[in-house]
């Protein structure tokens, strides 16, 4: 090769390393529900009343570390917005902003006044959150068997007392606690003991309307027993969590097009499990599940997770008290 076609290579290599650079950087700063390796994983905890925040160092060995701590008030959901300021579900009744600027500054001030506090006459025990597509956040009603869509203008609007721009009423929302979306924009939730999907096109009015898809257990009533918070992974299979059960079961990607009882591809029933509750994935594609009735985070690799069986987990966390609820990762403090 000679000296111009050396350098005209050299150049091409710079180029292409550089925009895979900043295309990582990119993807870093996005949000996502697995966020980048320096994320930090929050936690509700409804009895303690607060909000706390474990660094990847605190979960890279077993042990029991003191999180970052926001304390405030009984806390069950949790979602972060495309600006990383922090949305929360607390009291079961209204739904509150920390501001990117204040969870930065945590450790120097641990009560910080919310940015934004929103109630609404509907609330009546509203629990987990999550962010769609466009930016508006939906909660799940327990009591009212409602799936709820705060829109993006209501937030941008700050405090006050809107009535949610879209209200979804149904029997598949009975005991409901948590909602999340897969790629295409379905809302799926743990409601009337089982799992329920609202499809996209379902989301864009209100009313009362049954579930798109429902699952329900296979008969064994360890597949789904209680369930807790769902979490997919990266090949959009199903996870969710059996605090009636201690199990924490997959659902494949194939097994959620059509309604039934089918049985999971993947049951774990670890000895950690004490009530599993909380779930979801890190960017490696390792699960976190949280213990509802000791606060115990397991964290389990992605190998750990392509068969059934009782996994000892890589790395047992201690967390910072009992009832933990939603649980994240989020921008690091």
């Amino acid at each position: 090769m000679n000296i111009a076609a050396m350098m005209n290579f050299d150049s091409i290599r710079w180029r292409r390393l550089g925009a895979a650079i900043a295309l990582a950087m990119l993807i870093c700063a996005a949000p996502a529900r697995a966020w980048c390796a320096s994320a930090d994983l929050w936690v509700a905890v409804y009895n303690s009343e607060k909000i706390e925040a474990y660094t990847p160092g605190q979960l890279k060995t077993s042990g029991t570390p003191s999180p970052i701590s926001l304390d405030n008030s009984p806390a069950a959901g949790l979602a972060f917005d495309k600006s990383h300021n922090l949305w929360a579900v607390l009291n079961g009744d209204e739904v509150v902003e920390f501001t990117a600027a204040q969870i930065k500054n945590l450790k120097n001030d641990s009560m910080p006044t919310p940015n934004a506090i929103i109630t609404s006459g509907t609330f009546t025990d509203i629990g987990g959150c999550n962010f769609d597509r466009q930016g508006n956040l939906w909660t799940v009603d327990f009591v009212n068997h409602s799936l709820n869509e705060l829109s993006k203008a209501q937030l941008d609007a700050g405090s006050g007392n809107p009535t949610p721009a879209i209200v979804i009423t149904s029997s598949d929302l009975a005991a409901a606690s948590f909602v999340t979306f897969d790629k295409a924009g379905n809302a799926w939730t743990d409601g009337n003991g089982g799992i329920a999907e609202f499809s996209a096109s379902q989301l864009t009015s209100g009313g009362s309307k049954p579930a798109n898809i429902v699952l329900t257990d296979d008969g064994s009533n360890t597949s789904l027993n209680e369930p807790g918070e769902i979490a997919f992974d990266k090949k959009g299979n199903l996870w969710i969590t059996n605090d009636g059960a201690n199990t924490v079961v997959e659902y494949a990607k194939d097994q959620l097009s059509s309604s039934g009882s089918p049985e999971p591809k993947v049951k774990l029933s670890s000895a950690v499990f004490n009530g599993p509750w909380g779930a979801v994935f890190d960017s490696k594609g390792d699960l976190l599940i949280m213990n509802f009735h000791n606060g115990t985070i397991a964290k389990f690799r992605a190998k750990q997770l392509k068969g059934s069986g009782a996994p000892v987990p890589a790395v047992s966390v201690l967390g910072g008290g009992a009832a933990p609820f939603q649980i994240i990762f989020g921008p690091a403090t």
